[in-house]
């Protein structure tokens, strides 16, 4: 085993150890350890990934940059998604949603306008 396959698997194992404990996590430590699961196993962490994004954005301060970037990455956590996982359908319109209105408060109508197509398209 190699020393980036070996990092890997420690980094892993930290992100279950984590979100196994008893302790409470931030959800900056939730996402980072999601992050790293779903890259293992995306079937399972992806949509844990992209609610937590999800929560997250309505948890911090109010600023559209912030919150494109956060909720651009749970559409693609959504995106990434097997078409059968059943939460699939409820988190991809909602983050592609919150998408929507941060680049039209960003002033960025013309790809505002895309994610509106894209939410009009079916799954």
């Amino acid at each position: 085993m190699n020393h980036r396959e070996n990092v890997g698997h420690e980094a892993v194992l930290r992100a279950r150890v984590l979100l196994l404990g008893s302790g409470t996590i931030t959800i900056h430590e939730q996402i980072d350890a999601y992050r790293v699961l779903a890259r293992v196993s995306p079937a399972v962490h992806l949509p844990r990934l992209a609610q937590a994004l999800l929560d997250y954005a309505t948890s911090v301060p109010r600023d559209p940059e912030t919150h494109l970037t956060v909720v651009t990455e749970a559409a693609d956590a959504a995106r990434r998604m097997d078409v059968s996982e059943p939460r699939r359908s409820e988190l991809l319109p909602v983050a592609l949603e919150a998408c929507r209105r941060e680049l039209l408060a960003l002033g960025r109508e013309k790809e505002a306008a895309v994610l509106g197509e894209e939410m009009t398209r079916p799954a």
